[in-house]
This record gives structure tokens, C-alpha cells and sequence, in this order.
């Protein structure tokens, strides 16, 4: 049995700045161990993952829209993780899987 993962089609591969299709971005999952929920666990898609550490770390270097990306990473969060933690927690903890991620942000 095949598993569907997230694929990117570039339209022509020859060609850097054809563009590209992103199929089933969701589909590829990102299982992080934790004691805060019941299961023990939590799968976030990839995709999503992205965004919310683009949120959490490059919104923090931007001083107009700071509260605006730190609250949406942090709800984003609270909400996967059924708690309620703050910014600085979330930034501090996920450290390691920003580093795996996105290295140069």
C-alpha cells in the first residue's frame, strides 16, 4: 500500500521561474511526542508546521505586525496541542523542529 505524501510538480523542470504545483499539501504529517495531550502525540501537516514557525520566528523581527504573527502562532498552537501556553513558550520548545525545518530563519 502506497501512502500519499505532498509532492511539488515544478511545470518545467528545465526552467527555475516556470512555477510549480504543490499536490496534496497537507498529506505529509510531522508526529510530535508530548505529554499534553492524551494520546501522547500530536501529527501536524507540514505545510501548516511552516506556517506557524514562519509566524512564531520571522514575525518576531517584524516590529508593525509582531502582536498579529505571535497571536496566530500561538493559537495555532494552543489549539493542536489543547492547552494553553504563551509565545515564549512555543518559541523556546519548538526550537529544535525550527532548526530541522527552516535553519536560516
Amino acid at each position: 500500500m502506497s501512502e500519499v505524501k505532498t509532492k511539488v510538480v515544478f511545470h518545467d523542470p528545465e526552467n527555475p521561474n516556470s512555477g510549480y504545483t504543490i499536490e496534496n499539501p497537507y498529506a505529509t504529517v510531522q508526529k510530535i511526542n508530548t505529554d499534553l495531550v492524551k494520546a501522547g502525540f500530536v501529527e501536524i501537516p507540514v505545510f501548516q508546521l511552516l506556517h506557524i514557525l514562519n509566524y512564531l520566528y520571522v514575525g518576531a523581527k517584524r516590529d508593525s505586525k509582531k502582536s498579529f504573527f505571535t497571536s496566530k502562532a500561538t493559537r495555532a498552537l494552543n489549539q493542536w496541542f489543547e492547552t494553553k501556553q504563551t509565545y515564549k513558550f512555543w518559541r523556546k520548545n519548538l526550537k529544535p523542529l525550527k532548526d530541522h525545518y527552516c535553519p536560516d530563519l
